[in-house]
Parts: structure tokens; sequence; C-alpha cells
């Protein structure tokens, strides 16, 4: 653990300059073990299927050197740091973003849909949290440019299900309701059987039985269950644009491993991955990860730059997931963004007085 917050510091990276060639040479020597075998060549079952799933989301082919990289880091924190809840949800981190922001005298805007980047207000920058779909139609590209664009390769979907449920999650092993998240996959959940489902899936296949993410919030936040009551989410990966109803596949993958999960229903809301994009058009497909997590996607979103986050517009430059270091929750690829553009200012202006504005008009949809 010594070398943690160096292992850390590299995987969160731009990954165009390490910042440390020491873990650079430490994760070379982990990273193959994991990118070759399913779970990792760990001693137990109960071990590489825990890895397995950890791996699993990377939304793709198992084993490969992308999804070994996503099991490195997030195994890696689940030992160290952990994975933490934020309590009152998600919209709390927004929240306080939102009053940041609004304090150094920014403004955001909502409720207001963006077809083409003429329609904005004068700017010196803009940042654009999009996919290189929404890019290429609402910004007036050159042709080169656009061709690499044209290229990106988007990945399997989710499928998404949210149950409103009455008391704790009956699990079969009660270990599980200590979880505020829990991976199911397969009957009996072993690492083949979820490498094989997971690269089924990414080869556009239907499985019976998906990989499955469920998220019980009040397990880690007692507050999010007033009342008695309690959200429960959970997703299915499925092939990409899959049309079909997720509710009746992840309701009995819970009730088979939490019996009477259903009697607790109280509401329940399917959404499948074909109409994720409907609720955010960077979801093409259902595609959450907005591209498909290949080893050459990984090094070279979303197009071969040494700087990604720069598109051929002046002052614009994209900060989504599909550039480094790709989806999840760590907001690396907005930071990395900020700070290539802040970099091209003048000195004296990024230094001078705080002064920020945002619009954060919803693009797209």
């Amino acid at each position: 653990m010594k070398h943690s917050a160096d292992v850390v510091d590299l995987m969160l990276s731009t990954q165009r300059t390490p910042p440390n060639p020491r873990a650079l040479a430490l994760l070379a020597t982990r990273l193959p073990a994991q990118a070759l075998r399913v779970g990792g060549g760990l001693r137990t079952e109960a071990a590489r299927a825990l890895l397995t799933g950890v791996a699993a989301h990377g939304i793709g082919r198992l084993p490969s050197p992308a999804s070994a990289a996503v099991a490195l880091l997030l195994g890696h924190l689940a030992h160290t740091t952990g994975w933490p809840v934020p309590q009152g949800g998600s919209q709390a981190v927004a929240a306080v973003m939102a009053h940041q922001i609004e304090q150094l005298g920014g403004r955001i805007h909502t409720g207001v849909r963006v077809d083409n980047l003429q329609d904005l207000p004068a700017r010196r920058l803009t940042l654009l949290d999009v996919s290189p779909r929404e890019l290429a139609r609402i910004a007036p590209l050159p042709e080169g440019y656009l061709r690499a664009l044209s290229r990106y390769r988007y990945g399997p979907g989710a499928a998404k299900a949210d149950f409103l449920v009455g008391g704790a999650i009956p699990w079969a092993d009660p270990r599980l309701s200590r979880a505020a998240t829990v991976h199911l996959g397969g009957t009996r959940g072993t690492a083949p059987e979820l490498a094989r489902a997971e690269t089924a899936t990414a080869r556009g296949l239907r499985v019976r039985h998906p990989y499955i993410i469920v998220v019980d919030p009040a397990a880690a936040d007692p507050a999010r269950a007033a009342g008695g009551r309690r959200p429960v989410w959970a997703y299915a990966h499925v092939p990409h644009g899959d049309p079909r109803d997720p509710l009746p596949t992840i309701r009995a993958a819970l009730e088979s491993h939490a019996p009477g999960f259903t009697d607790t229903v109280i509401a329940e809301r399917g959404v499948p991955a074909a109409r994720l994009g409907a609720y955010n058009p960077n979801y093409v497909g259902g595609d959450i990860a907005s591209g498909a997590m290949t080893l050459w996607q990984t090094l070279a979103r979303p197009v071969p730059r040494w700087n990604p986050y720069r598109t051929p517009l002046p002052g614009t430059w994209l900060c989504s997931s599909v550039t480094p270091l790709g989806p999840s929750v760590h907001g690396m690829c907005g930071y990395h963004a900020a700070r290539a553009a802040l970099a091209t200012w003048p000195e004296a202006e990024r230094t001078g007085p705080a002064s920020l504005e945002r619009d954060d008009h919803r693009l797209g949809g």
C-alpha cells in the first residue's frame, strides 16, 4: 500500500505523461495477469468472482486490458479509501458544485436545448460534456476531424430498473444487506460465467443471465430509507440498442438471490437501453460509457491526439467521458479538460480575480 497514492495518480492522469514512472512500472507487472486470465489468477473462486464482477464495470469483453485496468483501480480503492456513497444521493454532489459556481459569480441555465453552438452567447471558452455523435451534430467541425470522429465506436448498452421498496432487500445471504453495491451474474456467480456473459453481450448477443449491478443506497446512508421506504435501482448489461424491458430480467435475478423481493416492491420502472438516449443523448444505444472500452479507445479517446480535450474549433474543448481517462464517477475528464483549457489563457487572466460563468444548457435533449 506504500505506492497507493502513486498508482491512483497514474491511473487518474491524462495517460499522456505518467506522473510517476515507478508507479507505471509497478502497474505493468500487475496488468497482464488481469488482462489475460479471468479473475486475475486469484486463488479462490470467490476472489476470482469478486474481481471479475469489478472488472465488468468496464462494460465489455472479459478479460481484456481495459477491463483489467478498471479492476485494478476499483479493486485497489475498495481496499484503501472504499467506494463512497454521497449522503442524500448524487444530487448532493451536484448541489455543492452548483453552489461553488454561484459563489464565484457564475450563472447556471437549465432546460434549454442547444442544437447549434452558434446559438450560445458570445464566450471565450466552451467546455462540452457530449459524445462524438452529439459534437458532430451541434458543432461546425472541419472534415478531417469529422472523419476521425466517425471512426469512434460505441459499446454495449445498459438497461435500467428503478424500484421503490418497503423495507430492506431480503437477501438470502444476510451479509449482502451491508453492501450498497451488489454484483449479480449467472446462476452460480462464478468468474467464468460472468466473463462469458459479458463477452457475449459485447458481441451483440442476448444472454439469459446478464451481469447486473444492484444499488441499495440506504445500506450506506440510512437516511435514504425514510419512513421505511427505500430506493433501489439496478441495471443490466445488454447488447447495444436492446429494446427489451429490463424489469422482468432484473426482478427475477433479485428474486433468486433475495426471495420475497417482489413482495416488497411498491413501485417500479424499467428503461430499455434503446430509450436511454432519449434521457441523455450521450448514451447512444444505451452505452453509458459513451464509447466502447477497447484498448485503442481507452488510449485514443475520442481521436488519436496528444491533447484529446481540444477540438479544432477555437476555444472549444471536450470534457466528457469520451476523453481520457474514460467513464466512471471520478470527474477527472472535466478536471483535465479545464486545466488544458486554462493553460491556453494569458497568465495575467489565470492569476487574476476569480471570474467564472457556466451555461449549463441541456445539449441535444
